[in-house]
C-alpha cells in the first residue's frame, strides 16, 4: 500500500475534526488523547476507507475523509444522505496539488442489495482473508471463491475500474486489530468462532507448507539440469578461497534454518580438506548455487520465525517456542521438556502470541495495519517493550502501523511520534422541549 502521510477526518460523531500527521521517521504512529473522542472510531472507518466496507462505513456519522498520500496524491469519501440513510458515497481523487478533484459516486443502496452470503463456520480474518473452523484451517481466496462464492473484491471496487481510485483500492492493503474482540473471542466449543492464536498458528503451517513446497521444486529443476550447468561452466576460473567461504556462509546458514525447525533436509557433501582441483571447484560452484537457491524460499519464513520466537520467549516465562513437524507451533516447558499446547497457555500470553504472529504471517508486506488498544492484558513489563517489537515486525514487512492507546507504558517516552487529540470545545445546546425526549421513551 502506499505510505500515507495525514489522515484526516471531519464531522466525526457530527462536531468533531482530527488530523493525523503520521510519523516520517518511524513506521509507528500513535494516536492517544481522551475516551469519547473517537481514536477507535478514526481507526475503523481509517480502515473501513481503505478496505471499501461501505456498511462500517454507514454505521458512524462524519462528514468527510481525506488520505494524504506520500506522492502528493490526496483520496477522500463523503457520505450523501436522504431521508437521514446513507444513500451514495463519493469518492475524489488528486493525483497532485496543481490538479483538480475526479470525483466517482457509489450508490450505496445496489451494493448492499448485492452483499455476499457467507456460512455460519466460515470466519474473516483481519487480513482479508478466510478461515474454516470446521477444520481449523485457512482458506485460499481462490478456495473461498470456488467453495463459497465468497469473492475477495469489494463490490463497490466494480465503480472503479480503469481508474486511478481503481488502482488505489486493488493495491490497498490494511488490516484492523480489535484488541477488545481478540480478548473475548469465544471459544470454538461454544461458537463458530475460534481463538484468534490458532487461526494465525494455522497460517504459520500454511506459509511454511509453501515454502517448503518451493524450496523442494527449486531443488528437483536443479537436479535434472546439474550435469547442463557443470558443463557450461567447464572453463570457468573459481577462487577457492571465495568457494570456500561462500561453502561455509550457506552452510551455516542451513544449519540454523534446521535448528528452527524448518526441518531441511541435510546436506552431505563436505568441502575437500585439501587444495580442491578447477574441475572440482567448478562443480562444487554449481552445487553451491543449487543448495544457496533450495534455501531461499525458507528465509523470509525464518526471519519471521526467528522474530517471533525472541519475542515471545523473552516474555513466556519458562516457555521456548518449537515447531511440530508439520509446521505448527506448540510450547516445551524449559523446566522438564515436557510439550505445552497453545490452550495451555495464559490468557496475556495467547493474546500477545496472536498478535505478533498476525502481524507476521497474516499480513501482506506493505500492509496500513490499525491496532487498538493493544495494552489489554498485557503484563507492565510487555507494554514497556511493546513498541521495540511492533516496530521490528514493522520493518520486516515494511508496514506503516497507527496505535490508538491511552497508556503511557506504550508510549515509554516515544512522544515524538504521538500525535494528541483533543476534544473540541462544544457550546450547551439550546433548550429542547421536553415531548421530544418523551416521545424517545415511549419508542423505547
Amino acid at each position: 500500500m502506499r505510505n500515507i502521510t495525514r489522515a484526516t477526518i471531519k464531522g466525526l460523531f457530527g462536531y468533531v475534526d482530527h488530523n493525523v500527521i503520521f510519523s516520517k521517521d518511524s513506521p509507528i504512529t500513535i494516536i492517544s488523547g481522551p475516551n469519547g473522542i473517537g481514536k477507535t472510531h478514526f481507526l475503523r472507518l481509517l480502515y473501513a476507507f481503505t478496505t471499501l466496507d461501505l456498511k462500517t462505513l454507514t454505521s458512524v456519522e462524519f462528514e468527510q475523509i481525506e488520505i494524504y498520500l506520500a506522492d502528493k496524491s490526496v483520496v477522500r469519501l463523503a457520505p450523501v444522505r436522504g431521508g437521514g440513510e446513507v444513500i451514495t458515497f463519493k469518492f475524489s481523487e488528486k493525483r497532485s496539488p496543481r490538479r483538480s478533484f475526479k470525483v466517482i459516486n457509489v450508490p450505496y443502496l445496489e451494493i448492499q442489495d448485492s452483499e455476499q452470503e457467507v456460512p455460519s463456520y466460515v470466519v474473516q480474518l483481519p487480513d482479508g482473508g478466510w478461515y474454516d473452523t470446521r477444520f481449523d484451517r485457512p482458506v485460499t481466496t481462490q478456495g473461498a471463491l470456488r467453495r463459497f462464492g465468497i469473492s475477495a473484491t469489494p463490490n463497490a471496487l466494480a465503480y472503479f475500474k480503469d481508474s486511478w481510485l481503481g488502482e488505489f483500492f486493488s493495491e490497498a492493503k490494511s488490516i484492523l486489530i480489535d484488541t477488545q474482540r481478540l480478548e473475548n473471542a469465544p471459544s470454538p466449543r461454544t461458537s463458530t468462532e475460534v481463538k484468534p492464536a490458532r487461526q494465525y498458528i494455522a497460517q504459520v503451517a500454511a506459509q511454511l507448507s509453501d515454502a517448503r513446497r518451493k524450496s523442494l521444486n527449486v531443488s528437483l529443476n536443479a537436479d535434472q539440469t546439474f550435469a547442463v550447468r557443470v558443463l557450461k561452466k567447464a572453463r570457468t576460473t573459481i577462487n577457492e578461497k571465495d568457494l570456500r567461504q561462500r561453502y561455509q556462509r550457506i552452510a551455516d546458514q542451513h544449519s540454523e534454518l534446521h535448528a528452527s525447525g524448518l526441518n531441511v533436509s541435510p546436506v552431505d557433501v563436505q568441502f575437500p580438506d585439501g587444495k580442491t582441483s578447477p574441475t572440482e571447484r567448478r562443480i562444487l560452484n554449481v552445487f553451491l548455487d543449487d543448495w544457496e537457491q533450495k534455501l531461499q524460499p525458507l528465509l523470509p519464513t525464518h526471519e519471521k520465525l526467528k522474530t517471533l520466537r525472541k519475542i515471545v520467549e523473552s516474555k513466556f516465562v519458562g516457555k521456548e517456542l518449537v515447531l511440530t513437524q508439520r509446521g505448527f507451533i506448540r510450547f516445551r516447558s524449559k523446566y522438564n521438556g515436557k510439550p505445552l499446547g497453545v490452550n495451555s497457555l495464559s490468557s496475556g500470553e495467547q493474546h500477545l502470541l496472536a498478535v505478533f504472529t498476525m502481524l507476521l504471517f497474516a499480513t501482506s508486506e506493505g500492509s496500513l495495519v490499525l491496532i487498538d488498544e493493544p495494552e489489554i492484558s498485557m503484563h507492565a513489563a510487555w507494554k514497556h517493550s511493546f513498541l521495540n517489537d511492533i516496530t521490528e515486525v514493522a520493518h520486516i514487512s515494511d508496514m506503516q502501523i497507527v496505535i490508538a492507546t491511552h497508556s503511557s507504558a506504550i508510549i515509554n517516552g516515544n512522544w515524538d511520534i504521538v500525535q494528541e487529540i483533543k476534544a473540541p470545545l462544544v457550546e450547551s445546546p439550546p433548550e429542547s422541549d421536553d415531548a421530544a425526549f418523551d416521545d424517545m421513551e415511549s419508542e423505547v
